[in-house]
């Protein structure tokens, strides 16, 4: 049967060429711009690259400062190392617990005789484990070092070769914030869409002042600090967040004038995505609001285009009429036909999806800096220096096959299966009348 169906739908694009081009091509078009959306969501959000743990990844991005009797004011931003350090640290539920500071450091450059600015990472140990990074040399600096205050360095590829010209470089001594630090491995280029992993270097963050600076209010304490945590399992997050719901008490157990909070946090990597995208402060019914909108635009993005393409199919399906009489008439059952015309037409939108995939990623290179900003160079002022081109791998791989699966299903489901019925229903008179 299925061969059947292989040579039919052969015959029908050798016959019908004009309308298997726009056929495609329709269904090309439309495919591109859902997954422009999708691979956007994917790429932020998917286990991918050196942010291969995401959906085991729960953050805590901002602390705020309420002042006792207070319910409509507070003052909020990063945490601060000491406050991950005394009371996140020690939590349970977490496989690994890590400071992350995002932000700029001076680094001299012996063949320029002039200190430049550089993105820099300020964190510990345990960014080693949360993060797939790959180290051409070396090795990442120690929970020791970090205790220690320790000036090691880890730096990118790039920033090995532009220095020294080559990435054997472990033991070399570099100028950093007018310190001198001892590189102690390298690591490969990590392209800025992975605004938590990418930088030039890695520092220990009790090493730089920036990174443990702190504002006190109260007892309180906030500073430039996010806080990461990777889970054993996703189900771990409600856990998680019921431990820290109970270190924020010891926290405030003391007393004082203000009392601290870190809201509805921890966040998963989509929640944590679309409040930055809505500002830290939105509320849970906005958060769901945006998840709405982009629902409805994806359910436009295909029904539009189905539309169209059930206009096409009808018009071939006038021209079919005399052929599907003929195949009724020797017995064939409804349902056998509407199968026919569904695989018949789903093969042809797997053709346009295919392309339509490769313009996605097309489009992606063209305008990727503008659909995937480095979300922490925006909150820091940080310069994104150089915005790594779309990886082929990070677009198309199983997930974003998956989705191209899916959506062409679903347009060829919408478009095809209402004209197929129709005109499968024709009576056998009728049809071979044309009708």
């Amino acid at each position: 049967m299925w061969k059947v169906y292989l040579r039919q739908i052969v015959r029908l694009l050798r016959e019908n060429k004009f309308f298997s081009v726009v056929y495609i091509l329709g269904t090309a078009l439309s495919v591109a711009m859902i997954m422009l959306i999708l691979i956007t969501y994917h790429i932020k959000s998917g286990d991918i690259g050196v942010e291969d743990r995401r959906s085991r990844t729960a953050y805590v991005i901002r602390g705020y400062a309420v002042p006792e009797g207070e319910t409509h004011w507070s003052t909020s931003s990063f945490l601060s190392p000491e406050v991950v350090e005394k009371w996140f640290y020690p939590v349970k539920s977490a496989e690994a617990v890590s400071i992350l500071v995002k932000g700029n450091s001076l680094l001299y450059s012996d063949s320029e005789q002039r200190y430049e600015q550089i993105s820099a990472t300020y964190t510990d140990a345990a960014f080693w484990r949360i993060f797939s990074m790959r180290f051409l040399e070396g090795h990442g600096f120690s929970e020791a070092d970090v205790k220690g205050k320790v000036t090691r360095v880890v730096i990118d590829r790039t920033t090995a070769r532009r220095l020294f010209g080559t990435t054997d470089v472990v033991g070399r001594s570099l100028r950093i914030d007018w310190q001198e630090y001892r590189v102690c491995g390298v690591v490969d280029d990590v392209p800025t869409y992975f605004s938590d992993a990418s930088s030039h270097i890695y520092l220990p963050y009790t090493t730089n002042d920036y990174a443990q600076s702190k504002g006190r209010t109260g007892n309180v304490k906030l500073g430039m600090a996010n806080c990461l945590f990777l889970l054993r399992s996703p189900s771990d997050l409600p856990a998680l967040k019921q431990e820290l719901e109970h270190q924020v008490q010891l926290i405030n157990g003391a007393g004082g004038k203000y009392r601290f909070s870190i809201g509805d946090q921890p966040y998963g990597v989509s929640e944590r995505m679309v409040k930055m995208l809505r500002g830290m402060d939105a509320d849970k019914k906005v958060v769901e609001r945006t998840m709405r909108l982009t629902l409805v635009i994806l359910v436009l993005f295909l029904l539009v285009p189905a539309i169209n393409l059930s206009g096409l199919i009808v018009a071939r399906m006038k021209k079919r009429a005399e052929e599907l009489g003929v195949r009724k008439a020797f017995g064939a059952s409804t349902s056998s036909l509407m199968m026919q015309m569904f695989v018949e037409n789903f093969v042809q939108m797997l053709i346009g999806g295919v392309l339509g995939l490769l313009m996605a990623y097309c489009l992606f290179r063209a305008v990727g800096s503008v659909m995937l900003p480095d979300i922490n160079s925006m909150i820091i002022g940080a310069s994104a220096e150089g915005y790594s081109s779309i990886r082929f791998w990070h677009v198309i791989d199983l997930t974003t096959v998956g989705y191209v699966l899916a959506v062409t299903f679903l347009l060829n489901l919408v478009s095809t299966l209402l004209p197929a019925w129709r005109y499968c229903r024709v009576p056998v008179v009728d049809a071979l009348n044309k009708r």
